[in-house]
């Protein structure tokens, strides 16, 4: 059985899995890594989920791992960032909050 990190390396990691790894890492969160890399609030939580360079950059520095691996549908077979993006990497990925809305007591 191989690396689960490269088993599935034609698929984007989601911002779940971002935020696991980055908490192993021993970083608290996306909003502690924009503070510590002076970023606009939310840049790496967005770059989670769409692309952004910068984002992507400052995750990817943290887990220890180029980009491209972390996010292969936004980067070419060499690991050179696709110009422009393909269109569905703008689209938000539902992930069940949405949901929750409406459904308290």
């Amino acid at each position: 059985m191989g690396d689960p990190m490269t088993d599935q390396a034609s698929h984007d990691w989601d911002r779940i899995r971002i935020l696991y790894e980055l908490k192993r890492a021993g970083v608290a969160s996306f909003y502690a890594l924009d503070r510590s890399h002076k970023l606009p609030l939310s840049t790496c939580s967005k770059a989670a989920s769409i692309p952004n360079t910068r984002g992507e950059r400052v995750i990817a520095k943290a887990l220890g791992r180029p980009p491209h691996q972390i996010w292969p549908s936004r980067y070419d077979a060499k690991g050179r960032r696709l110009r422009p993006q393909p269109a569905e990497n703008y689209k938000q990925r539902a992930e069940g909050r949405h949901c929750q809305i409406g459904e308290a007591a």
